[in-house]
């Protein structure tokens, strides 16, 4: 008797096929590599070539006289010309003294750099805050804290009539006008809070001021 063992040729064993798993794929780890490869190199060249500056700019609009917080200051890169990078505060800059120390010596608009000449020390601050009775009627009407007015001092009600008005301050910055007390308590008066400089601010303007009839006339 004669065992049939299949078609001439054939194996008993069946054949296999070669699997190769996909990520131990030797050109789908070139590509990977190639990949991160250019990914490292365009974020040095990028880094090298981004010549901008971390500067200080003010959040919040800011008025002479305040104090200095951490929490209007907030960091912007950009990139200045030559001539103006130096005239404004780096965020790698060291601050004359404490911010608790520190005033703003004159006003700065919300969004904008902080310059150098911006920021005071408060012991070293040669400016005042003069207080001036103003009756309705005597400033314009919308005046509020950060417009520049002119005072103008004429006869008060013991003087004689006709006598000619005097301006005594110029350009001088608007701290409070004094609205919200004046209504609260009916008063037909409000006292309005002016920024002096020391070399402005006189004896003959103190007395002239509290004696005479205070007119506000805002300038732009």
């Amino acid at each position: 008797m004669t065992n049939w063992r299949g078609p001439v040729g054939s194996g008993g064993a069946t054949a296999q096929r070669l699997r190769i798993r996909p990520w131990r794929d030797p050109r789908l780890m070139v590509g990977v590599l190639l990949v991160l490869g250019a990914t490292v190199l365009g974020a040095r060249v990028a880094a090298a070539t981004d010549d901008t500056i971390e500067y200080w700019q003010v959040r919040d609009s800011v008025a002479p006289g305040d104090g200095v917080v951490r929490g209007v200051l907030e960091v912007t890169r950009v990139k200045l010309s030559a001539g103006t990078e130096d005239n404004y505060v780096r965020v790698d800059d060291e601050f004359a003294a404490p911010l608790d120390e520190l005033a703003w010596a004159h006003a700065v608009p919300a969004g904008s750099l902080v310059d150098r000449s911006a920021l005071v020390q408060i012991s070293t601050t040669d400016r005042s805050q003069l207080p001036l009775n103003v009756t309705d009627g005597a400033a314009p009407a919308g005046l509020r804290r950060g417009d520049l007015v002119d005072v103008w001092v004429g006869p008060g009600p013991g003087d004689e009539p006709g006598g000619e008005s005097d301006r005594v301050l110029e350009s001088v910055r608007v701290l409070q006008t004094g609205d919200d007390a004046a209504a609260l308590g009916g008063s037909l008066t409000h006292t309005v809070l002016v920024d002096v400089g020391d070399s402005e601010l006189r004896g003959s303007v103190v007395s002239t001021v509290a004696a005479g009839h205070v007119t506000l006339i805002r300038v732009t």
